[in-house]
């Protein structure tokens, strides 16, 4: 396997990244370093709770190498991200026959994270224990919506999995163990929902190629979201902190421009439509150099992500339109949230 560099393949912002930790130490003096680089992450959209992250700093605090810091920890979970959305991408592309689970894991396993495993290794002590390594990994790389990423949890169902093995002196390689173990679970759902949005998207074409005009029920439109296109141009140039009311109003009039109430929606005729509006009006926010950073594509496929969940979660199709607002709201607000506070 052709060597490759972690650091330049998936870059992040360091400098900006700093500047902006800076700014967090300097709001929270009082607090301790772990503290406050806990807060650093999760205003970076960083991990599933606070006391999640908190704990998982705690615990690795003393288990780094020499000459290496939190901060050096904090930037490595943030490009984490950065991987998980290149792989996940791959994982649409990717064909396996028969749809082999097995293979799908592996095939990740080998284009992106064996030089990763590598890479990581430096950040921490040469004696580390074999399911510390898997334990972080499981924690880097799920969802931030799965329940369980606490640290502690972790560790207990790793240890048997991947113990630390010894050989006299020499420690045992077991880094395919510690990947399988850390990432399989993660690979072989995010491929799932790859299967799935396939099905759906099959589904609906056949469900389209079936349909006649007379069955078309919500005339074709288009979701306005000038709002959303506003309050993220505002952020970019002013940096205001964007409260809670601005957002539930943007994205309220985000779609109320299509959804109207006693007619009803089917989820497939909209779905799409709603996916490339958000997309173009959170992307036309942006200043230019930040278009360069999160091209329309990539934000495409960030709402589509949020918008496949939505559908797996739904247990009807057809919905007056008063009750998709509802439902879609929330969901969408979150999104667009999350989206601010990586800028």
């Amino acid at each position: 396997m052709e060597k490759i560099n972690i650091e330049e393949i998936y870059k992040i912002e360091k400098d900006k990244l700093l500047r902006y930790y800076d700014r967090i130490k300097g709001q929270f003096r009082s607090s301790g370093p772990t503290q406050i680089v806990a807060k650093f992450l999760i205003n970076q959209s960083i991990g599933s709770n606070y006391n999640d992250v908190y704990e998982t700093l705690l615990y690795f605090r003393d288990k780094l190498a020499d000459g290496k810091e939190l901060l050096d920890l904090a930037f490595e979970w943030i490009r984490a991200q950065k991987i998980r959305l290149e792989y996940k991408k791959y994982l649409i592309r990717a064909q396996y026959a028969n749809n082999n689970l097995s293979l799908a894991v592996d095939d990740c396993i080998f284009k992106f994270f064996l030089e990763y495993d590598k890479y990581i290794r430096n950040l921490l002590k040469k004696d580390i224990r074999e399911h510390n390594l898997s334990a972080l990994y499981e924690i880097f790389f799920s969802p931030y919506e799965s329940k369980n990423l606490n640290i502690q949890d972790n560790l207990a169902r790793h240890i048997d999995n991947v113990p630390t093995h010894h050989h006299e002196t020499e420690k045992i390689n077991t880094n395919i163990i510690i990947l399988r173990s850390g990432l399989s679970i993660i690979i072989v759902k995010d491929y799932e929902d790859v299967l799935f949005a396939r099905k759906e998207e099959k589904l609906r074409k056949e469900l389209k190629f079936k349909k006649t005009t007379t069955y078309k029920i919500v005339p074709e439109s288009k979701f306005e979201g000038l709002l959303i296109e506003r309050l993220i141009k505002t952020f970019c140039i002013s940096n205001r902190e964007i409260s809670d009311k601005e957002m539930e109003n943007a994205v309220a009039q985000f779609l109320s421009s299509y959804f109207k109430f006693g007619a009803l929606y089917d989820f497939d005729d909209f779905k799409d439509l709603l996916i490339q509006n958000l997309a173009e009006d959170v992307f036309s926010g942006l200043t230019e150099k930040l278009k360069l950073a999160n091209t329309l594509g990539n934000i495409k496929y960030l709402v589509l992500n949020v918008i496949t969940i939505f559908s797996k979660t739904i247990k009807t199709r057809k919905l007056d339109g008063l009750a998709w607002k509802k439902d879609l709201s929330f969901i969408l607000k979150e999104f667009v949230i999350k989206f601010i506070n990586t800028l």
